[in-house]
């Protein structure tokens, strides 16, 4: 059996590889990509209040990877990172969801998680508390406290 490495077209010789190469070539335009880069992101405002060493604030921890995304909370009022379930995340609008469970019950957020800050409502059995958590490298929780002692915009009840 013979395999021609070569066959005419119009009268010029071309390569079977040439031609699979023009093929695919003539196909839909390639897209960036819109997924956020991997990597590490924490947005945090633990603290520690000067006058009782008591920590104050949360930290939220979200790390992206191609083989999945995951969220850990915590707050100073719940001892102990806690990972979160049910969460959902949208590249192209950065728009973030996701629930923890504590001792004392379920927390919801529903914001976005933008490039200098973490945006948005927590829910729990006090009702919603507005949050702006700024985006940090390290978080430094054994710090002391410095003005507002929380990144939420209302108070705590």
């Amino acid at each position: 059996m013979v395999i021609p490495t070569r066959f005419r077209r119009g009268g010029a010789r071309v390569m079977p590889g040439l031609v699979l190469c023009i093929l695919v070539a003539g196909t839909a335009p390639a897209r960036a990509r819109t997924a956020w880069a991997s990597g590490t992101f924490v947005y945090a405002d633990l603290c520690t209040l000067p006058e009782t060493g008591a920590r104050s604030g949360q930290r939220i921890i979200l790390r992206r990877s191609p083989n999945g995304d995951a969220l850990t909370y915590e707050g100073a009022e719940h001892p102990g990172a806690r990972a979160a379930a049910d969460m959902t995340l949208d590249d192209a609008t950065k728009a973030i969801t996701f629930a923890v469970e504590t001792e004392a019950g379920p927390i919801h957020f529903q914001g976005v998680a933008g490039p200098d800050a973490l945006t948005g409502t927590f829910e729990d059995e006090t009702g919603a508390h507005p949050v702006h958590l700024p985006r940090v490298l390290r978080s430094h929780a054994h710090e002391a406290c410095q003005g507002e002692a929380t990144g939420s915009i209302a108070p705590r009840r």
